[in-house]
Order: C-alpha cells, then sequence, then structure tokens
C-alpha cells in the first residue's frame, strides 16, 4: 500500500484545517494559495515574524511552527474578533485571536495525524520562539496566501520538524520475521478488526452530563452564609493550571479554557488513565 508523501500531506492538512478554522471565526471561508517551499534562512521569510511552536504529543518531540509578521496576524486576529461584533480591539485581542485560529488548525491536523499513524495524538500549549532558534533552523517552511477580505493576501508561514514527516512516513501496520527451516521469512500482521458489541452500540445514544471544574475550595458555614453580590471566592487552583473535564462526576480529561465564537470551551491536553479516573470519583 502505497503513503502520501508527508510534507504534501501535511500542508494540505494544515492549509485546509486553518481556511476552516478562519472560516468558523468569520463565517467566511478564505481563499488559498500554497507557495514553494523554502529553505531554512531563506531571505524570504521576515525576521520580524511572530513564531510560535506548537509540541504534538509525541516520543519524537515532534512540532508544528507557525508565523506571521504582525501586519497579517493583526488582520487575521482583528477580522475574527469583528466577525463576533467586537468594535473596539487592541494589539493583544488580535494576537490572542489569531493564536487561537493557529491552534484550533493544529489541533484538527494532530487529530488527523492520530487517525494516520493509528494512535491517539493531541497539540500541546504553544510556545514563542525567535526566528534564529535552532529548532527552527532544521525545518523547511511553506508559505500559505490567504485571501481575507480586501487585498493584499496574508501570509502564513509553516513548518514542522523532520521526525513528524519520518512518523507519517512509517507504515502503520507492522510486520515481523519468523524463522522456518533456517529461513527468515517476513510476514506481514493484518490489522486487527475491533470487535463491536450491540449493547455498546445501545449505550452510544445515552446522554451523559459533562462539566468543566476551574478548581475547588471548603468553606466554614459562617462564611458561607457571608458571601453576597461582590465576594471572592478563591480557589485552589492557579490561573496557569488545567481545568478538570468531567462526565458523569468522573474526571476523564484536563485541558485549557478557550473561545470560540464568544463561548467559552476547553481545548484538551491530557485525557488520564483509568486507574486515575478511578482516584478521582467523588
Amino acid at each position: 500500500m502505497s503513503h502520501p508523501d508527508p510534507v504534501i500531506w501535511l500542508t494540505e492538512e494544515w492549509t485546509s484545517r486553518l481556511a476552516g478554522s478562519i472560516e468558523m471565526m468569520t463565517e467566511v471561508r478564505p481563499g488559498v494559495k500554497r507557495g514553494s517551499r523554502l529553505a531554512p534562512g531563506s531571505p524570504e521569510i521576515p525576521p520580524q515574524a511572530l513564531w510560535f511552536a506548537i509540541p504534538l504529543d509525541l516520543a519524537s518531540n515532534a512540532a508544528i511552527f507557525v508565523g506571521a509578521t504582525e501586519e497579517n496576524w493583526s488582520h487575521i486576529g482583528k477580522s475574527a474578533l469583528e466577525a463576533a461584533g467586537v468594535t473596539e480591539i487592541n494589539t493583544t485581542d488580535a494576537r490572542n485571536t489569531y493564536l487561537e485560529i493557529v491552534n484550533q488548525a493544529t489541533s484538527g491536523v494532530a487529530q488527523a495525524f492520530g487517525v494516520k499513524i493509528g494512535r491517539t495524538v493531541a497539540s500541546l500549549a504553544p510556545k514563542e520562539i525567535q526566528i534564529d532558534n535552532p529548532a527552527l533552523g532544521e525545518v523547511t517552511l511553506t508559505p500559505i496566501d490567504l485571501s481575507l477580505g480586501e487585498p493584499p493576501l496574508r501570509r502564513i508561514y509553516v513548518g514542522w520538524t523532520q521526525s513528524l514527516e519520518s512518523e507519517l512516513a512509517t507504515p502503520a501496520s507492522s510486520s515481523h520475521e519468523h524463522a522456518e527451516g533456517g529461513n527468515r521469512t517476513a510476514v506481514q500482521e493484518k490489522p486487527r478488526v475491533p470487535e463491536t458489541s450491540r449493547t455498546l452500540d445501545l449505550l452510544m445514544e445515552v446522554e451523559l452530563p459533562v462539566s468543566v471544574s476551574f478548581g475547588r475550595a471548603e468553606l466554614p458555614l459562617r462564611e458561607v452564609l457571608k458571601l453576597n453580590s461582590g465576594s471572592i471566592v478563591e480557589l485552589n487552583r492557579t490561573i496557569s493550571d488545567l481545568v478538570e473535564i468531567i462526565v458523569n462526576n468522573c474526571v476523564i480529561a484536563r485541558g485549557e479554557v478557550v473561545v470560540v465564537e464568544g463561548n467559552y470551551g476547553v481545548r484538551i491536553h491530557q485525557v488520564i488513565s483509568r486507574e486515575e479516573r478511578l482516584r478521582t470519583l467523588k
């Protein structure tokens, strides 16, 4: 079975996810044009661009790199906020909104990547980096031009570590060798077909309550009785800590709070093990 070129697949997948993320935020799907790949250190790569490294939870320390000049990332962020009805937009708001769009695109790529290699893959928290970062120096970048509103085109650069390409290039099915009559014969393992359960199919329609816990606090009854409008209750979690996703009173995952089209949401960073789920049962 032939496998698609990792570079082509990654570029097309991320570009499609980026366009979809912008469409979700602005209700208008942008036109997209991919340029030729640029070698590290190319003079076409603007040194003043804002760069983010978004790791993926793979053992190979894989990451996706995204860069854009302030003029371009600011325009993308402001376009999304204006579509949401926000009129007073500062640079920080535009930057955070742009980063949210990039995060959504990368998260979608991570999920699709996981399907390709047959395991769960998630994107982690982005980190701002410098253009001369050694890790970025090994990355070949692809320019992506977006037609978003009035001209000119808005350019974003995307690239990834070579380990990410290697993961994708490795066939998902594995083979093993065994000895037979003194000769070593390669035997291709057939992928296991998951067994289906009629009982499980019935349970798929069962609705379960899903909640998000920002933190907890214990107060004496006399302190509770003193609470009124304007009172502040301090929780046992800092701003940087991940929130907990709770299903049917059981913590199943942790993530960060995001804003999607004016609504709060949670981007999952960690799905906890079955043993830890049992420990978190209330």
